[in-house]
């Protein structure tokens, strides 16, 4: 499995506690945030293929991700997440699993993700109610809608896609076709992708549900 965690962002919704500094390398017990994600991938997959996207302050994570396929996004201050993907877009001939990079799971819930046998997967949460945040609707065990600020929601999106060889393929086909047409707003997300691999494709995304574990 390759995996592609997306640690880019300049984390602006941090406020203060981040200001200047990548939220990915914050401290917590010892050990940064991406440093935890690493060493679980590993940990769990002796054979991990790791990329990592980087933008705000590269200098300052790439000693940390040591390793690491590292891949820049030198917009990173005028682009959103679509475009990092696409500067990573070489990385998804082969299955994949997309992580935020800001994401923090114990170590029996990674195990547990990264041992799951559905070929495509998206994580999220069913005890987590917010209307204004970016959901996932689930229905009989799959993702039927990936998206914010819509009805009928199901929990929170919890920060994985796992993608098929297929689906990743197609995902950065998509992506590429967009990005070249030129839209790319800052605040884009990869909403219409997941939306073309369950409509268009008729690829099943299976959930995974992180309610009642530590993340």
């Amino acid at each position: 499995m390759r995996y592609l965690i997306l640690a880019a962002g300049v984390g602006r919704r941090l406020g203060e506690v981040g200001a200047g500094f990548p939220k990915c390398l914050l401290d917590v017990n010892g050990e940064t945030v991406i440093g935890r994600l690493l060493r679980q991938i590993r940990s769990n997959d002796a054979a991990a293929d790791i990329h990592v996207v980087l933008g705000f302050r590269s200098e300052a994570v790439a000693p940390v991700v040591e390793g690491c396929r590292i891949i820049i996004n030198p917009f990173f201050d005028v682009t959103g997440i679509n475009a990092s993907l696409w500067f990573a877009r070489e990385s998804f001939d082969r299955p994949l699993m997309l992580i935020h990079a800001d994401l923090m799971l114990a170590d029996d819930l990674m195990g547990a993700l990264l041992a799951a046998k559905a070929e495509t997967l998206m994580t999220f949460d069913s005890t987590v109610r917010d209307a204004n945040e970016v959901n996932v609707a689930v229905t009989e065990g799959r993702v039927t809608r990936f998206d914010e600020a819509f009805a009928g929601y199901t929990g929170l999106y919890a920060g994985v896609l796992k993608l098929s060889l297929r689906a990743a393929g197609v995902f950065a086909e998509l992506l590429d076709r967009r990005i070249r047409r030129g839209f790319n707003e800052p605040n884009g997300y990869y909403f219409f992708a997941v939306r073309a691999l369950i409509e268009d494709y008729g690829i099943t995304v299976s959930a995974f549900d992180f309610a009642g574990r530590d993340w």
